[in-house]
């Protein structure tokens, strides 16, 4: 218990203080681009603002994870190279597909609230009120995290930046198609004006509808994703039975050459195919 605990605690030091550094390094990046601006090529006093998504994929953070502790783990309990390779290769993309999940649902509620939000603008412009009074009233019963990019929406145009830019700007926060269309609807609108309470109607029945057609078909890409844990569960539990049944002869053919080389092609080929069923299984509306 005690030739256990030392490797553990220094794990359980090196994770802490990599998520410390990432999370240090992330707010500093994000204070960077607020602060600074990237000046015009040719030299005007114009200068652009750097935009920082709402969300992000991150592609290197599940790796930079797995690999430590992976490596961590197979050195204490004495795993040959290539299986500690495979392991990490497969745990690597199994972390990919969970950050590739939470990106997916961020984006989603964030298109979930906006169609809710439509319903209060377009009751607010029906009634007489102006977009930016409707859009402050709309920031007000729009729950988190819509309502912080609405609240900074209503503060631009307060402190008097361009209306277009601004609801450029909320398109480029949530890159998804719902928030291009919306940012360009009210851009036009700003710009051209005309009746905005049925335009906006028709945007939010368009995002209701396509949210249905993007929950069902989300519904009719489970069933792979679903063949493909049941595969590896049944591949784990097997090799788990044959531990229980056999452990020195399951010990030496895990130590062997070719039975090490074998075992390390199965789990290669495992991350392989959670990468193709994860692409596969993720078509875009």
């Amino acid at each position: 218990m005690n030739n256990a605990l030392l490797p553990v605690s220094f794990l359980l030091i090196a994770v802490t203080g990599i998520a410390a550094y990432w999370y240090r390094a992330l707010q500093r990046d994000q204070v960077r681009k607020r602060l600074f601006s990237v000046g015009a090529e040719t030299g005007s006093a114009d200068q652009q603002q750097a935009v920082v998504p709402f969300a992000e994929r991150s592609f290197f953070l599940p790796w930079l994870i797995v690999v430590p502790i992976g490596s961590l783990v197979c050195w204490y309990w004495q795993i040959p190279l290539n299986i500690s390779a495979g392991l990490i290769v497969v745990f690597g993309f199994i972390g990919a597909e969970i950050d590739a999940w939470l990106y997916q649902w961020r984006l989603a509620r964030m298109e979930t609230q906006l169609a809710d939000t439509i319903d209060v603008l377009v009751a607010s412009v029906g009634a007489g009120a102006s977009l930016q009074a409707s859009l402050q009233q709309a920031s007000e019963y729009t729950p988190m995290p819509l309502r912080a990019e609405l609240a900074e929406m209503v503060a631009r145009l307060r402190l008097g930046d361009s209306p277009a830019d601004v609801f450029q700007l909320l398109g480029q926060r949530v890159p998804t198609e719902t928030f291009r269309l919306i940012s360009t609807t009210l851009t036009v609108n700003w710009r051209m004006g005309g009746e905005l309470g049925h335009t906006l109607s028709a945007i939010g029945t368009t995002i209701r509808d396509r949210l249905a057609i993007a929950r069902q078909l989300r519904t009719l890409s489970t069933q792979g994703a679903m063949t493909t844990i049941t595969v590896l569960t049944v591949i784990w539990f097997m090799a788990a039975m044959m531990w229980q049944a056999d452990p020195p002869r399951f010990v030496s053919f895990l130590l062997s050459t070719e039975g090490s080389w074998l075992i390390a092609a199965c789990l290669v080929m495992q991350g392989l195919g959670i990468a193709m069923i994860s692409r596969i299984s993720r078509p875009k509306i």
